[in-house]
């Protein structure tokens, strides 16, 4: 099949990146790829116990089997879709405001819950303190060394981490995004996190100094991040592809160094079907439907269904 045609843009290497690189149209398919990861997210929540001993539908915290990927896949998508609104908003403080009124408000309300169910009915083995909670509801908490209400919060502050990597560059360039630093940050950025993941791991292991490295560097997560955003490059301009194998290439080897075999094969097939997905442009299971649908409330969902399994 032969991809539909894609808007060429004759740029200089340093030039800015701004609303004329952008094609025209909303690409659909991206909220069916979110439909998808959201599903496996809300079937690993609701096998992730929230109460030692409370009842759940499934007798072990990773019951559904890779469902954690959805998480990756997200994150793939993040890359994507951050760098997009990093263009679109032309500046750190309207970049800054439409991550807080995305993330926050939906956050609290789980925060809140979580926080309620454990307060009532206890959890053997973890003391959970109103002091916990309000750092917690700051979503800083993974740079104080404070434990999570809920441990599956481990998500957003990663997340928290990439916003605030785009937002500071933003702020540095006055608003402005150039093709050649971003991409040089790409490599580099992924580069970093590879090398990282392999002196340390698998991620079970890490404490302290080690555990604050792979941490703060985002090392695990980086190249996933990273593929989002060639990924984005790529479906406006062909030119970017030379960095999408190498980000994949590493977003797997991350995963399987930190974890297992399983995941650094569940990434790959991840990437490549992001890839896919991206090159053929035309899907029409994932530019409409449940899968469409569902990924355009995405966050909300997520949380809260979160919600319902603690409750």
């Amino acid at each position: 099949m032969t991809p539909p045609r894609t808007v060429q843009h004759a740029r200089k290497p340093g030039e800015v990146l701004d609303n004329s690189f952008i094609t025209p149209g909303r690409f659909s398919e991206l909220d069916g790829l979110r439909g998808i990861a959201a599903l496996a997210v809300v079937a690993y929540h609701f096998g992730y116990p929230a109460v030692q001993n409370y009842p759940r539908i499934a007798p072990e915290p990773y019951s559904i089997p890779l469902g954690e990927l959805g998480v990756q896949l997200f994150f793939i998508i993040s890359g994507y879709v951050i760098l997009l609104s990093a263009i679109k908003s032309g500046s750190a403080l309207k970049f800054g405001i439409s991550r807080f009124a995305r993330l926050y408000p939906t956050y609290w309300l789980a925060l809140a819950v979580a926080a309620a169910v454990y307060f009532l009915y206890g959890n053997p083995g973890r003391d959970i303190t109103v002091a916990q909670t309000l750092v917690n509801a700051t979503m800083m908490q993974r740079f104080m060394l404070v434990d999570n209400v809920d441990q599956v919060y481990w998500t957003l502050a990663i997340e928290l981490q990439f916003y605030l990597l785009m937002g500071l560059y933003l702020a540095v360039r006055r608003g402005k995004i150039y093709r050649r630093e971003i991409t040089i940050g790409i490599f580099c950025w992924t580069t970093l996190g590879l090398l990282i993941c392999c002196v340390f791991h698998p991620e079970a292991s890490l404490t302290g100094a080690s555990k604050m490295l792979v941490w703060g560097v985002v090392a695990e997560h980086a190249a996933l991040f990273s593929l989002g955003m060639v990924f984005f490059m790529y479906s406006h301009d062909r030119r970017f592809t030379w960095l999408m194998p190498y980000c994949a290439a590493a977003a797997s080897i991350n995963a399987f160094l930190m974890h297992d075999s399983a995941h650094g094969v569940g990434v790959a097939i991840i990437c490549a079907v992001f890839f896919a997905v991206i090159y053929v442009r035309h899907v029409p299971f994932l530019a409409r439907g449940p899968l469409h649908a569902l990924g355009t409330i995405s966050y909300p969902c997520i949380w809260g269904t979160r919600c319902l399994a603690i409750c």
